[in-house]
């Protein structure tokens, strides 16, 4: 009796211990916990580096609503099977700053108030938000309008490698300031520190004009008109505006001067205090659900994963003072590991990139999907929305709008861009393309499709150089099929220099400056096919080099409301059965041939975006058209327009059976009871009110179900 007793006291013994340690693979972290709790939901830590330190391999850590000033900065591996995971908690928010609130506020002059800070980050970094907003680091011109997409800027009348000469410069001693130029050709800026100023005259601390990028873009080249404009900054003196403030480090004093000129309110105000919001350094890592603010996010180790996230003003600040690039590395989301997953995030405001994808890093094997990213890259250089350059990477239905130069620029080898929609690109450069790319002596094996580029028009000081899809210098190896290019300035495919073995098939151009454009400059173009490709303006490409077969160019709209994006061919136009099969490239059709441009008359009318509908005709997953259990059944005629008739050949029981059709997201649009609209053995189905696409037919009975797919035209 004793030993069943002690028996059974020590199996409770172990369940409870077991429940214990099962329970405390969660840990849980709260702006009211204690680093001495045990880190369960009642009794949370209050740091995440009290969290990972007790994690192992497939703990979570469920972090419990409110801002938080801690980095999130996970140095532990979890495994394949078991991820280490930082979530918020279900339904509430969790923000994670990379910014300090500054209070202790005083009248300095007029409408310009001051405290004391010490500013540690370096001081390209240094920014100011109050109420969360960004304001200007004391310039003139000023930004009157509150967009930091128009540069307001100062036209110049000249100077050289190491001066700028211009009107109207303040009185004062602008030494110590720094100077941002943009050129004439406005494909990208640069900032350089004032070494001496007058009120005609700016010098700094000098380019080479010689080299790329400060050739072209310098003041002795006359491009739209002009010789470049700036704006100058970084000076308590140009302090007088509106959302602007300097920060003197040597005294440690910031001044700031507020939109409504009043006194700012105690946790209004907050300064950049970390380059870096998280980190993610270990492998097999989730973070889940979080906003970030105010500082990036990096991305390390391999086969992490950050999804459903917010970062805003991931990365701000100005350009490098001593640059010899064209662009810069930083980024909202830094992505420097292999087989990463960045997913369903939001990236909102940063001055660089928004998702960069590294090559230098081996990010590799990468995959960006369904983010929603928007305005990108206010300093006007070499910087985009996405940035890869990394090898085997799925750039998939993200949605991006508002951007300075390029809208998306993926140049790694063996990479696939499908289903993206880009739009408002060149806000502040030209030169560029709602995609763009450069390339070298590699063919890149690259496969961008189903997208839609659009709606990209650089400012008038710019010119009209915003291409639709951008190969540049030296590109191979592309296959540019079923995208829609629309409402761009420039050309809708533009190519440049040793251009070999690109395909562009099935695409449609509207509205574009002209179908396509080339600068070969010299370098031999080969092997480039251009076929079953619509536009309504001219020309396709008419140098040696490029095959040009079954497309067509016409005016007159041969698809149904192009204008409203309805792309889908009109009945029986000139579209219609007039491309070519394509020895190689593999599309399912109707009719006698493939359809030119990027819709099927009776194809699925496919979008693209964070909710894309995929195109049917390349994309249906067998197992929703089994054979499996079949049930004879005839469909005709199929393609359909208004009557679908469905034959049963065999004796059927028509008693508790069904008809459903399906779209092609899954969603059911249609259910019967069969025997209430059967005619003997016959079904006649009216389809009118179903609009132009592919659906899934299910027959059910009681024992089989049946698949077929129907095309309604």
């Amino acid at each position: 009796m004793t030993t069943l007793k002690s028996n059974i006291s020590l199996t409770i013994f172990l369940i409870f211990k077991i429940t214990i340690l099962i329970a405390q693979n969660t840990y849980y972290v709260a702006t009211n916990g204690d680093d001495n709790n045990s880190g369960t939901e009642a009794s949370p830590f209050k740091t995440f580096n009290k969290a990972i330190s007790v994690m192992s391999s497939g703990s979570t850590c469920i972090i419990k609503g409110g801002t938080y000033e801690e980095q999130l900065l996970i140095n532990k591996d979890g495994v394949a099977g078991g991820y280490l995971t930082f979530k918020a908690a279900p339904g509430e928010r969790v923000k994670i700053k990379a910014t300090k609130y500054i209070n202790g506020w005083q009248s300095h002059v007029g409408n310009i108030y001051k405290t004391t800070v010490d500013m540690t980050i370096a001081q390209r970094y240094r920014n100011i938000y109050h109420d969360e907003k960004y304001m200007d680091l004391a310039r003139w011109p000023n930004n009157e309008d509150n967009n930091r997409f128009t540069v307001d800027c100062k036209f110049i009348e000249g100077g050289n490698s190491n001066s700028f000469i211009l009107t109207d410069v303040p009185d004062f001693n602008w030494t110590g300031g720094l100077v941002y130029y943009l050129g004439g050709h406005s494909g990208t800026s640069w900032t350089r520190e004032i070494t001496k100023s007058s009120t005609t005259r700016i010098e700094h601390a000098g380019v080479d004009i010689t080299k790329w990028p400060f050739n072209p873009h310098n003041p002795t080249i006359l491009r739209n008109g002009h010789k470049g404009q700036l704006y100058l900054f970084n000076k308590l003196e140009a302090l007088d505006y509106a959302r602007e403030w300097f920060y003197d480090e040597i005294t440690k004093t910031l001044y700031f001067q507020t939109a409504d000129g009043k006194k700012p309110n105690d946790n209004t105000v907050e300064y950049a205090h970390n380059k870096f919001v998280a980190e993610l350094k270990g492998d097999y890592i989730k973070v889940q659900g979080i906003e970030f603010f105010g500082g990036s996010v990096k991305i390390k180790g391999k086969f992490n994963i950050f999804e459903n996230n917010k970062v805003i003003h991931g990365s701000e600040g100005f350009d490098t003072l001593a640059s010899t690039s064209a662009g810069v590395g930083e980024s909202a989301i830094e992505v420097l590991g292999p087989n990463i997953t960045v997913k369903n995030c939001i990236i909102d405001k940063s001055s660089a990139n928004g998702i960069s994808v590294a090559n230098w890093a081996d990010a590799h094997n990468s995959v960006i999907e369904k983010n929603i990213i928007t305005n990108i890259n206010y300093l006007g250089i070499h910087a985009t929305p996405i940035r890869s350059t990394a090898n085997n990477v799925k750039v998939l239905k993200n949605r991006i709008t508002n951007s300075g130069r390029d809208g998306m620029y993926v140049s790694g080898n063996n990479c696939e861009v499908a289903y993206n929609d880009v739009s408002k690109a060149q806000l502040i450069n030209a030169d560029s393309g709602v995609f763009y790319t450069v390339g070298n002596a590699d063919s890149k094996e690259t496969e961008i499709h189903h997208n839609w580029f659009h709606d990209s028009k650089p400012p008038s000081y710019a010119g009209e150089k915003a291409a639709g899809i951008y190969l540049d210098n030296d590109s191979k190896g592309y296959v540019v099929h079923h995208n829609v290019v629309w409402n761009v300035s420039w050309s809708g495919y533009q190519v440049n220099w040793a251009n070999w073995n690109l395909d562009f098939f099935h695409n449609t151009i509207w509205n574009a400056g002209q179908a396509t454009g080339t600068w070969v400059n010299g370098y031999e173009q080969k092997n480039n096919r251009v076929y079953n490709n619509y536009s309504n303006v001219g020309d396709w490409f008419t140098v040696t080099g490029f095959e040009n077969n079954d497309n067509l160019i016409n005016a007159t709209s041969p698809l149904v409301n192009a204008n409203a994006q309805n792309f889908m061919p009109l009945e029986a136009s000139e579209v219609v059965d007039k491309g070519r099969i394509i020895s190689g490239f593999s599309v399912v059709y109707n009719g006698a041939a493939p359809d030119i441009g990027a819709y099927e008359y009776g194809g699925t009318q496919w979008t693209a975006g964070i909710n894309a509908i995929e195109d049917n005709e390349t994309t249906l997953n067998v197992t929703d058209v089994t054979e499996e259990n079949n049930i004879d059944i005839l469909l005709y005629p199929n393609p359909v327009k208004n009557i679908l008739n469905i034959s049963f050949k065999n004796t059927f029981d028509f008693k508790h059976s069904f008809l459903e059709i399906y779209s092609i997201l899954g969603n059911k649009i249609i259910s019967f009871e069969l025997d209430k609209i059967r005619t003997e053995n016959t079904v006649k189905l009216p389809v009118n009110d179903l609009a132009i696409g592919n659906y899934l037919l299910k027959i059910i009975s009681p024992t089989k179900v049946s698949s077929r797919i129907i095309i309604k035209n």
